[in-house]
């Protein structure tokens, strides 16, 4: 399996770190000790919700957000797999 170079976007700071394609972007970011929004961990709160600023995720599961939400790039970062080499995540443009 492919890694993506997963960029995330807080309080106007940036932090990167790989991770494989076949895990979830928000379990990745707490292991290494990232300071992240999250709540529920099951996709049922918005909390952990971001915008994709640039490459490709797909979510696990999705009972909250819009088609429209996430044709603009929304997803929730607890259910996020990432799909292409790099992916971008601003938590601030949500």
């Amino acid at each position: 399996m492919s890694n993506t170079k997963v960029t995330l976007i807080l309080d106007g700071e940036e932090v990167s770190f790989e991770m494989s394609r076949d895990e979830v972007v928000l379990d990745i970011a707490l292991s290494k000790g990232i300071d992240v929004p999250y709540s529920c961990q099951g996709g049922v709160c918005l909390t952990c919700m971001g915008k994709i600023e640039e490459g490709k995720a797909d979510m696990i599961e999705n009972q909250l957000l819009s088609e429209d939400e996430i044709n603009d790039g929304c997803l929730l970062t607890c259910q996020a797999v990432p799909k292409s080499e790099t992916l971008k995540i601003n938590y601030d443009d949500v």
